[in-house]
Formats: C-alpha cells, structure tokens, sequence
C-alpha cells in the first residue's frame, strides 16, 4: 500500500484555519520581542555608559612619574636630647656599625645634639667601626684596638628637612677632670646606612664623667639662596656625658 503525500491545495478549511492562528500568534511574539529590545535600549541610554577603568599605560606612566618625583629618604634624627643634659654611654649597649644588607636606621646612642642657625648638630656613638680612609690616592684600613671604647659620630642636617650638610670640618676635644684625652679633627666619612657624616674611634682612659665640645666649621661651597648669610663662622657646641666601660 503506497502513500501519496498531499499538497497545499488539497488541504481543507481546518488546516488553513490553524495556520492562520500561528502567523498572528508568531507576529505578535515578534512586536513584544522588539518593544522589550526598545525599552533596554532606553534605558541604558537614560542610565549612561559607565567610566572606562584607567589603561595600563595610564597607570603605568602615573606610576613612573611618582618614581621620578620620589626624593631620597634623610637622615632620621635621633631624640631631641638638650646641651645640658648628660648622657649615660654604656659599652655593653653599643650597637655594632651595619657592614652589609639592606641598609636600615641604627639604633645609635645619642650624645645630644644643638642647633645653629637652622643646623641640627647630632653627636652618636656605636661600638668601635672599621673603616677606610681615602685621600684620592691612597688607601688606608683602620681596624679597633682594644682601647677604643666607641666609635663618635657627628651629624650635620638642615633642621627643617632633615637633609645631611657636608663639606664642613668637625673638631672634637675631650676633656676629664679637665685634662685633654683627645683633641682631633673627626674624619669626614660617607656610609650607605647614615649618609655624609664626621668621625673616629674614640679611646677613653677610664669610666667617668667627660665633657665633648665639638668645633663646626662654615661648610666651604657655594650656596643656595635659602643658606644666604648662614653658618658664615665657626660654632661650638658643649655636650657632658657618662662613660660606663664594659667590666
């Protein structure tokens, strides 16, 4: 038994009548379908496009432009301590001088410090140093002896920015019941961990009281305005301190 399928016209009113159902149904799909579109069109457009989040070319050239501006980092000044004052040095509380590694702020103990003219004069002490002496054609290594009971460091920095001061010239004299123990030009000395500073191994007779009184010089070279008519003659300061050996 064969099957003959039938054509468009052999279809009777019933058919015609659903497909005319389905056209109407699927045409009304179609309007719903573009007025839903139109109205999140409008929407958005009533709402606005959010803001781009910055390029990476942005951020990176905002970040290379904060590297540029960044200033090196000054000195940190030690406790406020008055002229007056007298300070207790302790061998066995001496920090050893940083020699390697990431360079850091030393836990120093602090003579006292002064100010001239908007120069903050910062006397420090640490456990006897090596260092090298340089006088642009040869080299000299100084080593500690057993003697030395600390190594005296003076820091010379604007007071206001905290900025170290150099080509200046620092005298110490060291006195005891008021004899002499030492009386020498501080070597100007250069260190990644404290910057431009002056100073020695100091050797003290015995423990005691002592009194440093520290000779700076005008720092010879030339001048920003800001310094116009500053540090033109030579300043004294006097600290008294407590020397307390290791027993």
């Amino acid at each position: 038994m064969s099957s003959t399928p039938l054509g468009p016209a052999a279809a009777g009113p019933s058919h015609r009548s659903t497909m005319s159902v389905s056209k109407q149904a699927a045409l009304l799909a179609g309007v719903i379908l573009v007025a839903i579109v139109a109205v999140v069109v409008v929407a958005h457009a009533v709402k606005g496009t959010p803001k781009a989040a910055p390029s990476a070319s942005a951020s990176s050239s905002s970040s290379s432009g904060s590297m540029a501006m960044s200033t090196p980092t000054p000195t940190p000044a030690m406790p406020a301590a008055s002229p007056n004052a007298v300070m207790t040095v302790r061998g066995t509380s001496l920090p050893a001088m940083q020699t390697s590694g990431t360079p850091m702020a030393m836990a120093m103990v602090p003579l006292g410090s002064a100010d001239w003219d908007g120069m903050t004069i910062q006397a420090r002490t640490s456990a006897p140093a090596t260092f090298e002496l340089f006088n642009g054609t040869t080299q000299q290594l100084v080593t500690p002896t057993a003697k030395d009971s600390f190594h005296l460091m003076v820091l010379l920095s604007d007071a206001e920015t905290g900025y170290a001061i150099p080509y200046s010239s620092v005298w110490a004299t060291i006195t005891k019941g008021g004899k002499i123990v030492f009386d020498e030009r501080l070597w100007p000395m250069i260190s990644r961990y404290m910057g431009p500073h002056y100073g020695n191994n100091i050797a003290l007779p015995s423990a005691g009281l002592y009194h440093l009184t520290l000779l700076v010089s005008p720092p010879v070279a030339a001048r920003h305005l800001e310094y116009k008519g500053l540090w033109l003659t030579a300043h004294r300061v006097h600290l008294t301190f407590r020397w307390v050996p290791k027993t």
